[in-house]
């Protein structure tokens, strides 16, 4: 108001007493007093109204704030429990650390497929794939005929034990390959139909289809790298030369308990602040669900103690210094790539270059997707997914179980087979 009155209603008023006076001719200073004060007040109204809208979509993002994740948590469980219930168990490696691993699914449900999460991420990441497989399935409401297993990697979430002790070598992509293996071999396992693999897990899936091949029927990779990530993270278009060490370096400086216990207090206690003005607008703007994942997300860095948040930044330093690039014209088995355009975490002409160099490989390239596909397009994706499944001879909804035990039978023969 004091802007406003300072600025148009004086020289206004000076102009009009010059005028009154007889001087029909304003001079230059008035007449610059008055353009000015006509141009600061028109965004005023507009800037009134974005003021009144913003107290009132706080109001509205803050209305929902209670019981969130009590309610997101519960919804999970009740769509685990839908599909046929989740189990949680752990098991110990020869190296003493233990994994801890979900399955949903009965135990004698002739197809098996193994996921390997994203990093940070939960088994959360699972849900909107047996979802859509759920739809596409005639056999009732539970996943009869599919048995899901996750596991999590080595010194994050719950397979934090037996790590502390663990230099970061051991954190490998080869030794996270091994526990997937360990893990089938707990399962009682010959082989997996098919490994699913996100992000960080499409790496950890290359390796163990590389080393063992008999052990993979398919690999369905989604938006991750054949190696190398940091030198190529946000780097859409394409490799900046030194961009890949600056991150060591940066990543490096983050990885000390200091900086740990400086940042954790500040983005617990503000956790609603990145909800409120950055996961639930954009949720709004796009329709998808990223306010949950991403609230998750970013608490669960904190929410399992120093030794899962020291090794979570580790991870990047090791997936960096994988790379399957080698090993893709080795890998025989049926592929199904999915990427985004837009993924500026794992850009996309990574996909295009396994799609390029593995010899049966499949691609699906998002035009307007991001590092999160899985969640922009549940519906399209689970159904590529579907569809390639039966295409290779994996997932057939009609078969009764006896049939589909004489395929596990066909498929643990042919396993050994490839493994001798």
């Amino acid at each position: 108001i004091a802007i406003t009155f300072a600025f148009t209603l004086l020289p206004l008023y000076q102009s009009f007493v010059l005028r009154h006076l007889g001087c029909h001719e304003v001079d230059t200073a008035s007449a610059c007093h008055v353009v000015a004060g006509t141009l600061l007040t028109l965004p005023w109204p507009a800037i009134h109204a974005t003021c009144l809208a913003s107290i009132v979509c706080y109001r509205w993002l803050a209305s929902s704030r209670k019981n969130f994740r009590t309610t997101k948590a519960e919804e999970a469980e009740d769509v685990y429990d839908t599909l046929g219930g989740m189990t949680t168990k752990s098991f110990k490696t020869v190296d003493g650390v233990t994994i801890t691993y979900r399955t949903v699914g009965p135990a004698d449900a002739p197809m098996k497929i193994l996921c390997g999460n994203g990093l940070g991420c939960s088994t959360a990441f699972a849900l909107p794939i047996l979802k859509e497989l759920q739809k596409k399935s005639d056999v009732g409401s539970k996943l009869e005929k599919i048995q899901l297993v996750t596991w999590d990697y080595r010194g994050l979430f719950d397979s934090v034990k037996g790590t502390e002790s663990l230099n970061t070598p051991f954190l490998s992509m080869r030794d996270n390959a091994n526990d997937a293996l360990a893990l089938m071999d707990e399962l009682g396992w010959d082989s997996c139909d098919s490994f699913i693999g996100y992000s960080t897990g499409v790496q950890v899936g290359l390796e163990l289809a590389a080393m063992r091949p008999g052990k993979v029927g398919s690999l369905i990779l989604l938006n991750g790298t054949h190696g190398q990530l940091l030198h190529s993270m946000l780097q859409p278009l394409f490799r900046i030369p030194t961009l890949g060490d600056s991150f060591h370096y940066l990543i490096a400086l983050m990885r000390n308990d200091w900086f740990i216990e400086l940042v954790k207090p500040i983005v617990m206690s503000h956790a609603f602040v990145f909800r409120v003005f950055l996961f639930k607008p954009l949720s709004f703007l796009t329709g998808r669900d990223y306010e949950w994942y991403g609230l998750n997300y970013f608490t669960d860095f904190f929410s399992y103690g120093p030794v899962h948040s020291v090794n979570y930044l580790k991870y990047p330093h090791m997936l960096d210094c994988h790379s399957a690039f080698h090993l893709l014209p080795e890998i025989k088995a049926p592929t199904l790539v999915v990427s985004g355009m837009l993924d500026v975490l794992t850009p996309s002409y990574h996909s295009y270059e396994m799609a390029s160099r593995m010899p049966n490989c499949e691609l699906l390239v998002k035009t307007w997707g991001t590092h999160f596909v899985l969640l922009e397009y549940p519906e399209e994706v689970g159904t590529r997914i579907e569809e390639f499944l039966r295409k290779n001879g994996r997932l057939d909804w009609a078969t009764t179980k006896e049939k589909g035990s004489r395929h596990g039978k066909r498929g643990r023969s042919g396993s050994r087979a490839r493994d001798r």
